[in-house]
């Protein structure tokens, strides 16, 4: 296992029969029905608030400060405060990100943070998860992984 207690691929961690609450699911398709990817910076990030109040009522947690610092880079250094109980999206608005500080906000570690939210996220926007790509214990869109030189197969 990686260090940080990552899990070392995305694959290890998918769980079809995983379940969630229902008030969570809920949650998620009103989510999805308000069209996170689409309006203003501004009515995109309200939806982004919208759903970590929802979500924090559905696990029945103090609902997260959420500030964002956002500039279009990978959300990848957004994080979890536990001692302000404050999640800051960095980079750019990314639903897994935001899943995965949330279950930190609701105690889990690394591995069952990415656990829950990509399997969570598979679940309410199957595809969207179909396009991502797999690195290690992350999930990135196809765009920002254009050009990687990839190894040769084996032959």
């Amino acid at each position: 296992m990686p260090t940080g207690g990552y899990p070392a691929t995305v694959v290890e961690i998918l769980d079809e029969r995983m379940t969630f609450r229902p008030a969570a699911l809920r949650a998620m398709k009103a989510f999805r029905a308000s069209h996170p990817w689409r309006g203003t910076d501004d009515e995109r990030r309200t939806k982004f608030q919208q759903l970590v109040r929802a979500l924090a009522d559905a696990y029945q947690i103090a609902i997260p400060e959420l500030l964002f610092d956002l500039n279009g880079s990978s959300s990848g250094a957004s994080a979890y405060d536990p001692s302000r109980h404050r999640i800051v999206l960095r980079g750019r608005l990314s639903v897994v990100t935001l899943l995965h500080e949330l279950a930190h906000a609701r105690g889990m570690d690394e591995r069952d943070a990415v656990r829950w939210s990509v399997n969570l996220f598979r679940r309410i926007f199957p595809r969207s998860y179909s396009r991502l790509v797999h690195r290690g214990h992350v999930l990135l869109r196809p765009e920002d992984v254009q050009g990687e030189v990839c190894p040769a197969p084996a032959s």
